[in-house]
């Protein structure tokens, strides 16, 4: 398998993660009712599914630009051709995105919606079709031109063309946001265009180095920079775009909208943690060999295969945004209001796991706590039950507000998922792993005992997760215990990455 095709085999992740995210929160059916047309199912499985395909485009053809027409020494034809074939196929998506927004919008099945008077009607009298329209106008000579670019001037051209096209999405899908909808449109907008400078650029950068381009040392040099001006715009943007959605920390944790949003906050720090080890790794290695040993397949192999944990994760932060833009933001928090499962899950396993990875957490867990693993998981199981019942409860109200109540109860969970997962990650600590894989389910039956229809899907799916990550969380602690002793076919390069 060609190094292209292995970064682009990374993405594909996101194609189930936005499916089974729609499907779980109910968003590939809808009810039916007497009289009224129903939008068809593969209607609301095609359209997330295009969008989803049109964000991997234009990320894809704004890194090749910005890696093979801007940073490299000389232009990368086999770059330049890719950001051509992926601003072509971003084009088509635009084009089936105008059958597919027609099948939802009137209810229609897909061969009814293939008609050009209606659609010509969505394109010229609607905001969203003329945003359509004009991110196809600049992507169509964005493929064409992309072919001829000769020199950086042109791909400096290329690439500002490629970035507007990609604000233009946020000027739509903000009508119900009429006190921040300067701020939504831009906000979103950058947070697109950098999301794609970052994840593009590092799929260019793996074809880059893996093709035998000159100088790939010096162009990941480059890309560390805008990789981490990308990482914080991106951060800054989307805490904006949230604060204009949730009403504050209840609505985050009391929503599904919310869960998705601390869903994309967990993989976005393993995304950091894995740039940081990644640049102290590899890239000042890089900086300091002599030209002749940049091509080293020891120290190449090394750095696409991190490459590809990369793209794996960020096609997962992709599925992830596009079932966060076919959620509806929730409305106001009143007291009541109850933690998600899926939230919970995330605050006692996914970011402490997330963090841990990021800051080595483990072998700085306390001393006392390490000696006694079985027991912080069972205060973690405790802090869960707690929270969970004290949030929603009058108590947490009438004490400090539902927001404050709210905040303070995130805060015991996430302090007790950091402790257990320091814990584990420190010590083998196979009985606490085992306690909290029995006692998650416990815990979220007593939560969840007064639903009068039984478990939801959301709450099957949050559960079947906080199992994923245990088993994850294991299989780490394992690994980290074994590089401690080299195995025979261990590489220079795999060590240092240790």
């Amino acid at each position: 398998m060609t190094v292209r095709s292995r970064t682009f085999l990374g993405l594909a992740v996101g194609a189930p993660v936005l499916l089974l995210v729609l499907w779980t929160l109910g968003g590939l059916t809808e009810e039916q009712q007497t009289g009224i047309p129903t939008v068809p199912l593969v209607t609301l499985a095609s359209l997330p599914l295009d969008l989803w395909l049109r964000d991997l485009a234009t990320a894809v053809t704004i890194g090749a630009v910005l890696v093979g027409a801007v940073l490299a020494p000389r232009v990368a034809a086999r770059l330049t051709q890719i950001a051509s074939l992926a601003a072509i196929l971003w084009l088509v998506t635009l084009v089936a995105q105008s059958v597919l927004t027609v099948s939802e919008v009137l209810a229609r099945p897909l061969s009814e919606s293939v008609d050009t008077t209606v659609i010509w009607s969505l394109l010229s009298q609607t905001d969203l079709g003329m945003v359509m329209l004009a991110q196809a106008g600049l992507v169509a000579v964005i493929a064409s031109a992309a072919w001829l670019t000769s020199g950086r001037g042109m791909g400096v051209v290329l690439l500002v063309v490629a970035m507007v096209a990609a604000w233009l999405p946020g000027l739509t899908g903000h009508s119900g946001l009429e006190h921040g909808h300067v701020s939504a449109s831009i906000g979103l907008g950058l947070h697109v265009v950098f999301a794609s400078l970052w994840v593009g650029g590092l799929i260019a950068m793996a074809i880059y180095a893996g093709s035998g381009e000159p100088d790939p040392g010096v162009v990941l040099g480059r890309f560390s920079v805008v990789a981490l001006a990308s990482v914080i715009v991106i951060a800054e943007t989307g805490l904006l775009n949230a604060a204009l959605r949730l009403d504050g920390i209840a609505a985050l944790l009391s929503s599904q909208y919310g869960t998705i949003i601390l869903a994309k906050v967990s993989v976005l720090v393993v995304l950091i943690g894995w740039g940081m080890r990644q640049r102290a790794a590899i890239a000042g290695r890089w900086r300091g060999l002599p030209d002749a040993d940049l091509r080293d397949p020891e120290y190449r192999s090394t750095f696409l295969r991190w490459c590809g944990w990369e793209v794996l994760w960020m096609g997962a932060v992709y599925g992830l945004s596009i079932a966060l833009s076919r959620t509806a933001p929730p409305g106001f928090s009143i007291a009541g209001d109850e933690m998600t499962v899926g939230g919970i899950v995330l605050l006692v396993l996914g970011l402490p796991m997330a963090i841990g990875f990021v800051t080595a957490l483990g072998p700085r867990a306390p001393r006392a706590a390490v000696a006694f693993p079985e027991a912080v998981a069972v205060v973690a199981l405790v802090a869960v039950v707690v929270a969970g019942e004290w949030v929603p409860s009058g108590m947490a109200t009438a004490t400090v507000g539902v927001q404050v109540g709210t905040l303070l109860g995130a805060l015991v969970v996430l302090a007790a998922g950091t402790l257990f997962v320091a814990v584990v990650r420190a010590r083998r600590a196979v009985g606490a792993v085992a306690i909290m894989m029995i006692g998650l389910p416990v815990a979220f039956w007593w939560l969840e005992r007064d639903a009068s229809d039984g478990w939801s899907t959301g709450t099957w799916a949050s559960v079947l997760l906080a199992e994923g990550l245990l088993v994850l969380l294991m299989r780490d602690t394992l690994s980290v215990a074994s590089t401690t002793t080299p195995v025979p076919d261990e590489t220079a390069a795999d060590r240092a990455l240790a």
